[in-house]
């Protein structure tokens, strides 16, 4: 009998990768950024991630394969559209490892001083951080070469942990310390100012704390039932997630004055909190869930985006190295290669907030390949109507579906804000330069920027915009009505820009038979 992955290990795996370092700081910064209205900023986040998961939900119990939704664009799209979706959906996972890592040097920080370096521009690893940043990177990407389910047992533990922990925290806080006159402090009526709640979403690292929730498609070839387990690993993880980041930032509400935020430390708010409180009890029971959260966040991510970049060896050359299984079954080159891009991302971008402003305009962005895939491959005369949308009522939902999550995409890219954007912006202009002129030189560089005109006008659009509202050109809302605008457009472009329905019929077919002889599905414990 092969050995898969259990429904309830794929959705705590999921949950797990929600509750790493994001449980530690987003909550915090987020009543930074807007005050009361940072608890409806946790609904629009997690509203949003729902309505984008629905496409995911629907494409990867069709097409359960490794790398998920990511190469799915694949099948509808031009090879440079297809890679460059590919490229930045693991580039915006490779950071995410030493992201973790580094959080949990940070929060040691709060003990061991001499981990961490404070700045103007934030709290910094120092040489003996960045030391023990490396070891963790080396450790985790080594447990990941076993068999992928030893992670997921392991990570199930873990991820019980983690959702306990931060609960219980919050309760003791708010029952046992919480002051009402501090909490209703926060809900004057700006309570319900969007704009700040919007600006929170991103900013503020509350979309990057939901992210994880589609980590269990990226190992849909390796589940059992992928119909039934991969919606459920999506949407419990969503509900657990809001009730917990809710819980989170209403103790902070409940303990802190309004504008008495400096009253914990910004290097490790949590910990700083209950300091103040005086339970040293549990401060040590954070301190161990400081270091286990985030190391169980960065296994999962490490496994993931192993098979990320599996999934960028089967589409560019499937008997290539990155392709190559140990005896365990796990992609241990592609994995090793990851820990040591993600050994570049501990330097450039120092601090936590940094680091998370820039990976989240990426993997939202990426999640546009759901909604887009959707559309094409859901249409009532499309080539995989059979298995996307075998009805007229299953085509109408795909359709609906799908433009929802495009536009909630379209959203979340905007709120990244003018200098994410105009960073992506260059990316994604650099890829689709770099693959045409890897693949023709001149005429590949014309041709591919050509194909992909729409994709990079979308982006430019969305940055011109947000360069308007911050020089006060375009208010709130208007901005947004206009970010939706745009995103209508761009969707028109990406239906334009697919291939033709022969193509796509060769294509679904080729994943077919992929499915049918996955060496890293059939390798057994």
């Amino acid at each position: 009998m092969q050995s898969r992955i259990t429904p309830w290990q794929l959705a705590l795996m999921s949950t797990g990768s929600m509750i790493g370092s994001g449980w530690l700081f987003s909550p915090f910064y987020g009543l930074q950024t807007a005050g009361g209205a940072v608890l409806l900023a946790w609904v629009l986040a997690a509203v949003v991630s729902l309505i984008v998961s629905l496409s995911f939900a629907r494409m990867c119990s069709a097409f359960p394969v490794v790398g998920g939704t990511y190469r799915l664009l694949g099948l509808t799209h031009p090879r440079s559209t297809a890679n460059v979706f590919l490229i930045l959906g693991w580039l915006s996972y490779v950071v995410f490892l030493p992201l973790e890592a580094q959080s949990v040097v940070q929060y040691l920080g709060f003990w061991w001083p001499g981990l961490v370096q404070h700045a103007p521009g934030g709290v910094r690893l120092s040489w003996a951080g960045l030391g023990l940043g490396v070891m963790i990177l080396v450790l985790i990407t080594w447990f990941n070469t076993l068999h992928i389910t030893r992670v997921a047992r392991a990570n199930a533990w873990v991820s019980v942990w983690k959702i306990v922990i931060p609960l219980v925290v919050a309760l003791v806080v708010i029952i046992g310390f919480g002051r009402t006159a501090h909490f209703v402090s926060y809900l004057d009526v700006h309570v319900l100012d969007l704009e700040a709640a919007l600006g929170a979403v991103i900013g503020a690292g509350l979309a990057f704390a939901f992210a994880g929730f589609q980590n269990g498609l990226f190992l849909a070839n390796q589940v059992r039932e992928p119909g039934r387990s991969l919606p459920f690993s999506l949407y419990l993880p969503l509900l657990l997630g809001l009730v917990l980041y809710v819980l989170l930032s209403s103790s902070y509400m409940a303990i802190l004055p309004n504008a008495g935020h400096d009253l914990v430390s910004s290097a490790a708010p949590l910990l700083g909190l209950v300091s103040l409180l005086g339970l040293g009890t549990l401060m040590h029971v954070l301190l161990a869930d400081a270091v286990v959260a985030p190391m169980g966040t960065a296994n999962v991510y490490a496994a993931v985006t192993g098979r990320i970049l599996y999934a960028c060896g089967m589409e560019l050359r499937s008997a290539s190295w990155l392709t190559r299984l140990n005896q365990h079954g796990s992609p241990a080159v592609a994995l090793w290669i990851n820990a040591a891009v993600g050994l570049l991302f501990l330097l450039p971008f120092p601090t936590w907030r940094q680091l998370v402003g820039f990976l989240t305009s990426v993997v939202v962005f990426a999640y546009l390949a759901g909604p887009v895939t959707l559309l094409v491959l859901g249409r009532p005369d499309g080539p995989a109507r059979d298995i996307v949308a075998p009805c007229a009522a299953a085509a109408t939902r795909a359709r609906l579906v799908g433009i929802a999550g495009f536009l909630c995409c379209t959203w979340l890219v905007y709120w990244a804000g003018r200098q994410n954007l105009g960073w992506l912006l260059l990316a994604v202009v650099g890829a689709v330069a770099l693959h045409g002129w890897l693949q023709g030189r001149a005429a590949g560089l014309q041709r591919d920027l050509r194909a992909n005109a729409y994709l990079i006008g979308f982006l430019a659009a969305l940055y011109a915009l947000a360069w308007g509202h911050d020089l006060k050109l375009v208010g709130f809302p208007w901005d947004n009505a206009l970010a939706a605008l745009v995103g209508g457009m761009a969707c028109r472009g990406f239906l334009r820009g697919r291939l033709d329905d022969p193509s796509i019929a060769r294509h679904v077919q080729r994943l077919r038979a992929e499915q049918s002889s996955d060496a890293m599905a059939a390798v057994r414990a």
